[in-house]
């Protein structure tokens, strides 16, 4: 079946995860532009909600429960399938390379299934977009589009925070600028923890330093995964900050008022994560600290995203979801040192502070 002019209905296929999610939102854009009066709707998995569930150009939020982002039944894929079939959508986009999700629109009765075909995984699709790595996964997504016709016309990942979650953390975060998140843990993901994705805990208390030493604030971000390795940070700045300086929202935020957070900051450091994606979603300057993934595949389709990468032999070792690699003395994050950081930093907060209004906090 050809694609139809003027789609009464687009449904976009995307459980899991959260960067891989936000890296879907460009694709939602550009559906949002190319059809602006369409029905259309995001099927995403809990854990990866919040990273949508603001987005205006979505409609309606398909709750697609653990499947795709977990160990999940066959009672819950099918019922999945049962409520996709109920809705009776035209269109299904599924920036997917998992068989059992591309399959999910086509048992669902869509007439029109654009995805990614990967090793001929993509054998229930009506399009068939090949997937020649490396590519970045954003512009992967994109390629859906352009396969039916549609070139992007302003494509970036995006996310919306609610005006109540930033006046919070406008309160929160104070007015001492510039105002740097550093998040030093990461690498967690549903079903897998990837500790070779994490910085050295020492540098990010180097790039603190410096940045109180601005006058500015530092805000450590982190979840209960992240303890280990945001406990001798937070120990170590602490006698370093004056009151008010240093602000810990480790454990003390859901991602949408990260969100929030991220939006209010004037840059955000830190390793290849959800919360990477998501400041470059909210526009916020960000150095991005690749080590086991690639920049080329994983960069943010964003403006202002420093990615900084010094690949060793085994590098990318972290390929299509999977972790390739024997390795366990992380040598490729390691290679990024504190300098090559603060040159980054330091460049972006020059750009970032002429582009702030004179006197705004």
């Amino acid at each position: 079946m050809r694609f139809p002019a003027q789609p009464r209905s687009i449904l976009v296929l995307k459980p899991c995860c959260l960067g891989d999610v936000l890296a879907a939102t460009a694709l939602v854009r550009e559906v949002r532009l190319a059809f602006p009066d369409t029905k259309l709707d995001f099927a995403v998995g809990r854990w990866s909600r919040p990273a949508v569930e603001t987005n205006p150009r979505i409609d309606e939020i398909i709750d697609c429960g653990r499947v795709g982002s977990g160990r999940y039944s066959a009672a819950e894929y099918l019922d999945l399938v049962r409520r996709i079939r109920a809705r009776r959508y035209e269109v299904c986009f599924v920036p997917e390379r998992s068989v059992w999700l591309t399959m999910i629109p086509w048992l669902a009765g869509i007439p029109v299934r654009v995805g990614i075909d990967s090793g001929g995984r993509g054998f229930s699709l009506t399009v068939k977009v090949p997937w020649r790595p490396p590519r970045n996964e954003a512009e992967l997504y994109l390629d859906l589009l352009r396969a039916v016709g549609i070139e992007p016309r302003d494509p970036r990942i995006e996310f919306f925070p609610r005006a109540e979650d930033r006046h919070w953390a406008r309160q929160v975060l104070g007015s001492a600028r510039p105002r740097v998140v550093i998040q030093p843990g990461g690498g967690i993901n549903p079903g897998m923890v990837l500790p070779a994705k994490r910085w050295p805990p020492d540098r990010f208390v180097e790039i603190g330093r410096r940045v109180l030493e601005l006058g500015g604030t530092v805000v450590v971000i982190g979840t209960s995964w992240d303890r280990a390795a945001v406990a001798p940070v937070l120990r170590r700045l602490e006698g370093l900050a004056r009151p008010g300086r240093l602000v810990n929202l480790v454990e003390a935020v859901d991602f949408t008022r990260l969100g929030a957070v991220l939006a209010e900051a004037d840059l955000f450091v830190g390793p290849d994560s959800g919360p990477m994606h998501l400041a470059a979603a909210v526009g916020t300057p960000t150095v991005a600290i690749f080590g086991p993934s690639s920049p080329e595949v994983y960069r943010p389709l964003a403006p202002n995203v420093v990615a900084l990468y010094n690949p060793v032999p085994t590098s990318p070792c972290f390929i299509n979801g999977r972790w390739n690699s024997a390795c366990r003395n992380w040598a490729c994050i390691r290679a990024v040192s504190v300098e090559e950081v603060w040159a980054a930093a330091t460049r972006l907060l020059a750009d970032r502070s002429t582009d702030r209004v004179p006197g705004s906090a």
